[in-house]
Formats: structure tokens, C-alpha cells, sequence
């Protein structure tokens, strides 16, 4: 089609399409219902703003990463498109100067959560406007057999039975074949084309590594390895003392990652855009979105969570077509810590029930009332009172909320993240000079080993306990200490609450999907076989091939490049 090419080149400057978005931008003009699995880079925005341009309408996007609606919003407006994010922190005042604005047709794409979308009074406004598109980025989230299962998806199959006409193109970088079933099910997609690219990459090497110390292993590889890389870690802290390590060895490294300030990560982000920094340390949080072809190297320093986190995390490894690598290391401490965590993301039913009750002791909450209230829940103190591990607490918790007996705000399971920035001698000079302040600060250090080295997470409601103050009073003096550059703070959202939906029943009686949990356990114990086997190069003769059937992909070729293929898994760094 002759005008989406002129929009190609007009606005992205770009003189020819991909076979598979001229595909998927076909079949949304025609006003078809799409699923378009496409790799990590392989622009699948432009599936829905070419379309969205050519017809002049609106487009919706629902996405739950806010920091990829920031990023595309402004890359939006710098090509003079009219784009809007209402994923973000806005005030009711706002909203409504926004909604206005819609109304009045002055945006073209509208970026918002799922949960904003499952609003009454913000569907009410939808109807008002002339929408030609609906988008829904990470669509594996609303199935239940996906690796990042999402309940506010659930609520998706709203669009079909509000705007039934509308084509609704849902987009992931990776499902596997019962996933893809799942989402054109639960989105009650109509006669939908599934359109989908090669999940090879012949130009990527993948390979996995076990070694007897990771940091020498890595620093060799880095020495060998020219050009940008990303090194991923699985936490913060680790990520942290990564960084740190590295700069101590000489490279020129940069942390990323959600616990940093925005400024901070935009200015890190920007550095590495540019090549001013060549190394960045990050969590998962980091790579949605951005598309810096000359990657040379993914590392990752951590085992990711499963096999599409690790594929997506690695496919932003040479997207310029030329050679790259995509490199795994663990120690045998990582794969047993690995383990660990996985065995306790499902935890028994007895568990569950007794998380159950444990919560309903907590927050006093008797059997036969409770319905629709809101009652403050600390998470720290929780595990403390009743002696749970934190993982399986957290587990166990998310699975009653998943089966709908209560809902858990935004903030409950995240806790104030503090790093003492100041040096020591500082910190000796500011607490003769502030009593309460270097009180708490003292009492940090004390508390929290490694504070000074990498951001921790703190119990505010411990450390009142412990300096024998109100709550008040260490809040007040944490917020006085990150403003004269004592500590950096990112302090909780807000105050967490967790509110039942329904009068709490006894434990015993409360009501499990048993058949549900058993389905989705052993969907997700079999994920973790196939990662399993993968990572160990059980029964495997290439591990690009590998991926490739994994996520569906019938009879492919083998790449001759990764570590089996050439045999050099044993390679010794």
C-alpha cells in the first residue's frame, strides 16, 4: 500500500516495511482482530501507529510498563504526533484536562495501564471518542499459563463487548503455543490472524556457562568482547555491587535500575544510547523499548526467571544483523539459589489457607465481616509476627488475591529502599551536629550491613521499635536525611492496605480452585523442566534451535554458531 509507505518514510524516515509489519498493518486496515508475535526489536509499535496515521483516528494502548509509554510518548511527539500517557502519576484535575482534550480530538495515541481501562467512568469516556485501534503490548500477561500472569489483564474482554467493531491487535514478544490459544480466548478475539516472524536470530550466539567464579569469568569476556553491553543481575543489590565491582576493576560501567530516581536512569540511559558509557549493569527493568542496534554482548550474571525473560532479555543483543553474543553464567550457589525460588512460587493449598488466616489474625478481622473495608498491612511485620519465609508469604498472598478473596494495593509488598551516600567521615561530623537525624542514620548502619555499598530495603515500624520512637519520627528524619544528601530514599508509595472483597470466611472453607491450581502448577513446572534442560543442554543439539520450537516454531534449522553447535560449552573463561 502505497500511503503506509509514505508514512513509513515521512515520519520514520525508514523506505521499506518488514514482511511481517506489512502484514499485520494490512490486516488491521482490512479490520481484522490480530495476534502478532514479533522478537524484541522488531518494531512492533509501528504495527499500530502506521495504521492509526493512515486513518486518522485514535488508537488506545494498553500497557503495564510506564516507563515504555514515557519513552514512546516522547519519541511520539518528537515526530510532531500527538501522544498522551495516562499510566503515569497524574491528579484528577489533569486527567480531566486530558479527557477534554481527547474528546476534542487533539491526541492521536493514548497510552494507559489495564487497570485504568477497566474503570466504569473511564470506559464511559472512551465511548466518546473515535477510536479506530486498540493495542495491547505484553499480551502474554492475560494468560494464566504465561510466565507473567497478570489479573488486571483478566478484565480485557471488555473492548470486545464495548466496541465490538473495533479491531483489537494484541502484541508479545514471546508466548508459547498455549499461551497464543489463551490470549485470542480470553480477549475474545473473532476470527483473528496470528502473524508471527522467525524466533531464529542467525546472527546470535547463544551460550551457557557454569564457572568457579563468575567476576574473573566475566572481566575475560569483557576484555574480549568490543563494543556495548548489557550485563543483567536479578535484584537491585545485586546489580548495585556489580556496578561497583566493575568500576573498581577500571570499566566504565553504570547501574540501572527502578530504584534509582527517574532523572537518574534517563541521564544513565541517554549515556549509553550515545556510547558514553559502554557497560550497564541493570535489572529487568531496563531495555523495554529501546532499540540501540549495536549491542554486541547480553550477559547475564543472573538466571533470569524463565525461558521468555532470558529470550527477551537476550534478543537485544545485535539487532544490526551482525555478530553478537548472548552469554549465561552461573556458579553452582546460582543454580541452587535458583531452585529455591522456584519451589516456592507454588506453594501447597494447607500454605495458602494458612496465609489466609494468618492475615485475617493480623489485621483482627473476625469471621463473617470485613467485606469491601480497608485495613493497613505492613508485609515486614507480617512475615515477622508469623515467622514466614518472605517468598513464600508473598507467593501464597498473590494467590488469594488471584482467586478474588481480597485485593492488595500497589505498595504492599514493597518496602522504603535507603543507601547511605555520604562517607564516613561526613556521617561522623553530621551526627555531632543533628541528634534525631544521625540517630536514625547511626541505627541504619548498624541495622542494615552493605547499606554503603548498595540500596536495602528498611522496616521503618523496626527502627522506631528499636530507637524507642513513633514511626512519624523516622520517616520525618529519613526524608531530612536524603534532602541534605545523607542517604538516598525511595520511600513506600504509599501507606499499603490490603481490602477484602468479601466477609473473610474461616480457612478452612475458603474457597481454592483446586483444579485451576493444580493446571496452572504443572504448566509451570514444565516451564521450568524446559528451562531446566536448557540451561544444562539436556538432550539439545543447538540452543537456537531449541528456543525456537520451544515458543512453536515447526522444524527449525540449527544456527552453527552457538556454544553446542561449535562445542564449546566446556570453554573455559
Amino acid at each position: 500500500m502505497e500511503n503506509i509507505q509514505a508514512i513509513l518514510k515521512q515520519y520514520w524516515g525508514y523506505t521499506q516495511f518488514r514482511p511481517q509489519q506489512v502484514e499485520v498493518i494490512e490486516a488491521v486496515l482490512e479490520g481484522k482482530d490480530v495476534l502478532t508475535l514479533l522478537p524484541t526489536g522488531a518494531g512492533k509499535s509501528l504495527c499500530f501507529q502506521v495504521p492509526t496515521i493512515y486513518q486518522k483516528g485514535i488508537c488506545v494502548i494498553i500497557s503495564p510498563l510506564i516507563a515504555l509509554m514515557q519513552d514512546q510518548v516522547k519519541d511520539l511527539k518528537s515526530k510532531n504526533l500527538t501522544a498522551v500517557n495516562l499510566g503515569g502519576e497524574i491528579n484528577a484535575e489533569q486527567q480531566e484536562v486530558i479527557l477534554n482534550d481527547a474528546v476534542a480530538g487533539k491526541y492521536q495515541f493514548i497510552y494507559l495501564s489495564p487497570e485504568k481501562l477497566v474503570q466504569k467512568s473511564f470506559q464511559n469516556f472512551l465511548q466518546a471518542l473515535p477510536i479506530t485501534l486498540f493495542a495491547i503490548d505484553e499480551a502474554h500477561c492475560i494468560s494464566q499459563w504465561g510466565y507473567d500472569f497478570r489479573p488486571s489483564y483478566r478484565k480485557l474482554d471488555v473492548l470486545k463487548k464495548m466496541f465490538p467493531s473495533i479491531p483489537v491487535l494484541a502484541m508479545t514478544a514471546s508466548a508459547i503455543p498455549l499461551v497464543q490459544e489463551d490470549i485470542v480466548k480470553q480477549l475474545v478475539l473473532k476470527n483473528a490472524s496470528v502473524i508471527s516472524s522467525s524466533f531464529l536470530r542467525p546472527n546470535l550466539s547463544y551460550s551457557v556457562h557454569k564457572v568457579a567464579t563468575k567476576i574473573h569469568s566475566l572481566r575475560k569476556i569483557l576484555e574480549n568482547i568490543k563494543g556495548t553491553i548489557i550485563i543483567y543481575g536479578s535484584t537491585r543489590n545485586n546489580v548495585s555491587q556489580l556496578t561497583k565491582l566493575l568500576q573498581d576493576y577500571g570499566y566504565p560501567a553504570a547501574e540501572y535500575h527502578a530504584g534509582m530516581p527517574y532523572a537518574i536512569r534517563q541521564k544513565v540511559q541517554e549515556n549509553w544510547m550515545n556510547n558514553t558509557i559502554r557497560i550497564v549493569v541493570c535489572t529487568s527493568a531496563f531495555g523495554m523499548g529501546i532499540n540501540k542496534p549495536d549491542v554486541r554482548a547480553v550477559i547475564h550474571y543472573d538466571i533470569p526467571n524463565s525461558i521468555e525473560q532470558y529470550y527477551q532479555e537476550a534478543g537485544r543483543a545485535g539487532r544490526d544483523g551482525m555478530p553478537a553474543e548472548a552469554i549465561l553464567l552461573f556458579q553452582q550457589n546460582d543454580w541452587d539459589y535458583w531452585q529455591m525460588v522456584q519451589e516456592k512460587k507454588y506453594p501447597p493449598i494447607d500454605t495458602i489457607k494458612k496465609a489466609y488466616q494468618d492475615l485475617a489474625d493480623f489485621i483482627q478481622v473476625p469471621i463473617g465481616l470485613g467485606e469491601k473495608q480497608e485495613y493497613p498491612f505492613d508485609f515486614e511485620n507480617y512475615c515477622s509476627i508469623f515467622k514466614w519465609d518472605k517468598m513464600i508469604a508473598r507467593s501464597a498472598l498473590q494467590w488469594i488475591e488471584q482467586e478474588g478473596h481480597v485485593k492488595f494495593s500497589a505498595s504492599s509488598f514493597k518496602p522504603s529502599l535507603v543507601q547511605v551516600i555520604a562517607d564516613r567521615n561526613t556521617i561522623e561530623e553530621f551526627e555531632q551536629a543533628n541528634s534525631n537525624a544521625g540517630a536514625v542514620l547511626q541505627l541504619i548502619l548498624r541495622t542494615y550491613g552493605g547499606i554503603l555499598d548498595s540500596p536495602q530495603f528498611i522496616n521503618e515500624k523496626l527502627i522506631a521499635s528499636l530507637l524507642q520512637r513513633d514511626i512519624e519520627f523516622v520517616q520525618k528524619n529519613l526524608l531530612f536525611l536524603a534532602q541534605v544528601g545523607q542517604i538516598s530514599f525511595e520511600q513506600k508509595e504509599s501507606q499499603p492496605v490490603v481490602q477484602f472483597l468479601w466477609n473473610r470466611t474461616a480457612a478452612a472453607f475458603m474457597k481454592i480452585d483446586l483444579d485451576n491450581y493444580q493446571l496452572r502448577k504443572k504448566a509451570f513446572l514444565q516451564r521450568v523442566k524446559q528451562f531446566t534442560d536448557y540451561i544444562w543442554a539436556h538432550d539439545m543439539n543447538c540452543r537456537s534451535s531449541y528456543l525456537a520450537a520451544y515458543f512453536g516454531e515447526k522444524n527449525p534449522s540449527k544456527c552453527k554458531i552457538c556454544d553446542l553447535c561449535t562445542g564449546s560449552q566446556n570453554r573455559t573463561f
